[in-house]
């Protein structure tokens, strides 16, 4: 029976111990302020008390709260290390498979966390009996390698730059509904188990032009052969696939677009993918869109085994499944010479060894052009592999000549536009009719650029026989010299509207100025020993040639133009 605390004073209190256990220290002190004598000394002595009491249980509690905290820090700085692992399946609702330190183990997952919830290639966290007890979601970091081939069970097989042999992996959860293709650059987790995400690679990208510009074939000056060529060779084939299927004529596969640098090869390759896909569209209502892969030689080549094979691999793999999503894809291959070189004995040629029959076996795979349509640009094609060149695989080799007088007067036409400013002077002469000036300058300056004058001797040759013969400016002309003799003059013109606006427009001292300096600012010369290179390289026969010297070598200017 409990007992019964009976206090006097003036009010009576009855109460059980276990009911002053529940009460705080103030209350039970409050309960036995109630029966003090009610006298001053009494009273302010409970007040005292009182105040001592509660700083006391204050002081307690905080005490307390502060041992609390102890305790768990050093609850948690005594626990062992949680391990941090890889997801790599969930064989059932509550258990995960996790790589971890090069191993694997079977792990429970903690009743919080819902099995369901992790994805595959997640970091999971591990406490010491090796149970899921924390979900850390996808690493930021991780190696960047590339798709070789996707297996049929959704494996994927990969290699990376530097490392020998290929090896396999499988997709996280979110790539696993990805479609992924041979070629794209894919992160691994830190493990190197799992394929975490796609990743757009800026080196792939910077080597393909998904669209060309509009480009017509107004817009390439002074080529009228090589443009005819072009169209007999790529557009008819393509425009008139039944006819020639009559004929049993077989499509060429390649071409092979070879001249003197700046002559415009390039600019031939755009125009033929924009001009062929418009042609397409409009003759069979097909909405097909051109894929110009424009691949610089140099840029295949690595030092590492067999990469550079890849590469090649892997751009004819792009273009197979371009053509299966409704593209027309052009593989565009400049400075070709540089990677399709003619095979040679000796093991600074290993490449080439290797990547020529590449290269051959990938064209061998490529059935029709609508597949891809391979053009190679060079300025040395006697350089290139004649496996290459043969008939079956470079059908067609079209060569890209120097303009003349009439082919340079239809480049400066590109150029010279009617809507730049001219000197009014000559707007005047000419009654302001912008044409009519345009077709002076053209004439003036294209008539001083291939005069057969000795100002404008330029290299003089001497042949075996003895005889000498000379080049001129002209005979080096090209379509990038005149777009430069263009811009030179555009830059004198704007330098001199800067000071006065009154002396504005494009004049024919400009284009004149121009031409002298473009010629002066390039009389480089080779050493005598690959004389015969560069007379090649210029498109002059190097045959009988013994000797190669610069007409009255001028001192070099520096431009006045920015």
């Amino acid at each position: 029976m409990a007992k019964k605390v009976k206090d006097t004073g003036m009010k009576d209190t009855s109460m059980t111990f276990e009911k002053l256990d529940s009460l705080s220290t103030l209350q039970i002190v409050d309960l036995l302020g109630q029966s003090l004598v009610n006298d001053a000394f009494s009273r302010e002595a409970f007040f005292y008390l009182r105040k001592r009491v509660g700083d006391l249980e204050e002081t307690c509690d905080k005490a307390r709260d502060v041992i609390e905290k102890l305790n768990e820090a050093v609850e948690k700085l005594s626990s062992p290390a949680n391990r941090v692992g890889t997801l790599l399946d969930l064989p059932k609702s509550d258990v995960g498979l996790v790589a971890q330190g090069g191993s694997e183990f079977y792990c429970l997952i903690d009743p919080r966390l819902k099995g369901e919830t992790l994805l595959i290639g997640t970091r999971v966290l591990l406490n010491e009996a090796y149970a899921i007890v924390g979900d850390l979601g996808f690493d930021a970091s991780g190696l960047i390698v590339k798709i070789l081939d996707v297996l049929p069970d959704n494996r994927l097989r990969i290699s990376h730059e530097g490392s020998f042999g290929t090896f396999i992996v499988i997709r996280s959860s979110p790539l696993m509904k990805e479609r992924l293709k041979p070629g794209l650059e894919i992160r691994l987790d830190p493990s190197h188990r799992v394929a975490i995400e796609v990743v757009k690679s800026t080196k792939t990208s910077s080597k393909l032009l998904e669209r060309v510009p509009e480009l017509p074939w107004e817009k390439v000056g002074g080529q009228k052969q090589a443009i005819e060529a072009i169209k007999d060779a790529v557009e008819l084939p393509f425009l008139y696939a039944d006819i020639f299927a009559k004929y049993k004529h077989n499509v060429p596969k390649g071409f092979l677009l070879y001249g003197p640098p700046g002559c415009g090869k390039t600019l031939i390759g755009k125009a033929t993918a924009y001009n062929l896909t418009k042609k397409l569209r409009e003759k069979t209502g097909e909405e097909k869109r051109e894929y110009f892969m424009h691949i610089k030689g140099p840029e295949i080549l690595n030092m590492w085994v067999g990469e550079s094979e890849r590469q090649v691999r892997e751009i004819f793999e792009q273009a197979r499944e371009l053509a299966k999503e409704d593209y027309l894809p052009f593989i565009f291959i400049d400075e070709a010479e540089s990677i399709l070189g003619t095979r040679r004995a000796g093991r600074f040629n290993s490449i080439l060894n290797t990547l020529v029959p590449m290269f051959c076996a990938e064209m061998d795979g490529i059935e029709s052009m609508r597949q891809a349509v391979i053009i190679l640009a060079s300025n040395r094609a006697d350089l290139i592999d004649p496996a290459i060149l043969r008939p079956g695989r470079i059908d067609r080799k079209i060569k890209v000549n120097r303009p003349g007088k009439e082919e340079a007067k239809e480049i400066f036409r590109i150029y010279l536009t009617e809507d730049l400013p001219y000197d009014a002077s000559l707007m005047e002469r000419f009654e302001g009719d912008p044409k009519k000036v345009i077709d002076f300058l053209i004439e003036k300056v294209v008539e001083e650029q291939y005069a057969r004058t000795d100002r404008n001797q330029f290299l003089e040759v001497t042949l075996r026989s003895g005889k000498k013969e000379y080049l001129y400016r002209g005979d080096l002309n090209s379509g990038a010299i005149i777009a430069s003799i263009v811009e030179r003059a555009k830059g004198m013109a704007i330098k001199r509207t800067i000071v006065d606006p009154l002396q504005g427009g494009m004049r024919l001292e400009d284009l004149l100025c121009a031409l002298e300096e473009e010629y002066i600012e390039n009389d480089i010369f080779p050493p005598s020993d690959i004389t015969e290179d560069w007379l090649k390289l210029v498109d002059y026969d190097p045959q009988n040639v013994v000797k190669l010297s610069p007409i009255m070598p001028r001192k070099k200017m520096v431009s006045g133009v920015v």
